[in-house]
């Protein structure tokens, strides 16, 4: 080989792309692929439940069924006394299970479709996005086991409940954001898969599926407690789901809100400048 002949450095498939302007492109290729995105999640959506004999009722059963058990449990043998707590708890694990899954299946994006990013020109945030969108329509599907509670409880429809969808896209968004940050070092450290999977389950009994907003508010009142749990980025979105649902106004306080969309705005862009810088490197380097 001619010793004199000059190497050519490597760069990623997508070329230099500035370091403040990758929230812009990721928002950018994500557009360019909706077409892409658009496919997989109606593959995704055919193949969850292409099995199964119920289909997509197990989108409807399965929070249903948990709201049954947990009800069981802090109505009987606790005490709640709560008509509407059961609702509350279904509405609670609709918003949880969304983010949970939103979070893991994002942070596994990478190494369970590494084949296709090393031989195909595709960006890396379309499998970590369609299998986000999957889960939140499966979510909206998961609302309508409460049609029943509307008759029974005798709720009305208003326009805060054209909120609940707006509440459920911040959730998963949030949980996406959180899992691109993560997807690039569990590609090169699996166990970091199995500590979010422990993570997420902690995590259930730290957000407000089994508990709501004032009861929390009535146990610890304000201070640093008030301001450590809005760091959960699900308590203000579900608490802002139940109170759509039945009409309620909760008094979360003004910092609250900040802290919630601050997380989602700040996770975005940090989490697209990680994804972005490290994901081809990671892809590369298994």
């Amino acid at each position: 080989m001619d010793s004199n002949k000059e190497e050519v450095p490597l760069t990623p498939l997508w070329g230099k792309r500035s370091f403040l302007r990758l929230p812009f492109i990721v928002a950018k290729d994500l557009t360019q692929a909706r077409h892409l995105l658009k496919l997989l999640v109606k593959r995704d959506l055919t193949g969850r439940y292409s099995r199964a004999y119920l289909g997509y009722t197990w989108a409807i059963l399965e929070p249903l069924l948990l709201a049954i058990v947990y009800t069981f449990l802090f109505t009987i043998l606790l005490g709640a006394n709560d008509p509407l707590y059961s609702v509350k708890i279904i509405i609670g694990i609709i918003g949880w299970q969304l983010f949970a899954r939103s979070v893991t299946t994002s942070t596994r994006s990478i190494s369970s479709s590494i084949n296709l990013f090393q031989f195909a020109r595709i960006p890396k945030t379309v499998f970590a996005t369609s299998s986000v969108l999957t889960n939140y329509v499966l979510a909206l599907i998961s609302l309508s086991c409460l049609i029943p509670f509307f008759f029974i409880h005798d709720l009305t429809l208003s326009f805060q409940t054209l909120l609940v969808p707006v509440w459920l896209f911040l959730i998963c968004f949030t949980g996406w954001v959180i899992g691109l940050m993560l997807a690039p070092l569990a590609c090169k450290v699996p166990d970091v898969i199995n500590l979010v999977n422990f993570l997420v389950r902690a995590g259930f009994f730290l957000s407000p599926v089994m508990w709501t907003y004032d009861m929390f508010e009535k146990r610890f009142g304000e201070g640093w407690h008030s301001v450590l749990a809005h760091m959960n980025p699900t308590v203000v979105p579900i608490t802002g789901m139940r109170d759509a649902i039945l009409g309620e106004s909760t008094a979360i306080p003004s910092y609250g809100y900040l802290m919630c969309f601050s997380i989602a705005i700040c996770g975005y862009i940090l989490g697209s400048i990680i994804f972005e810088r490290k994901a081809h490197r990671a892809v590369v380097n298994v």
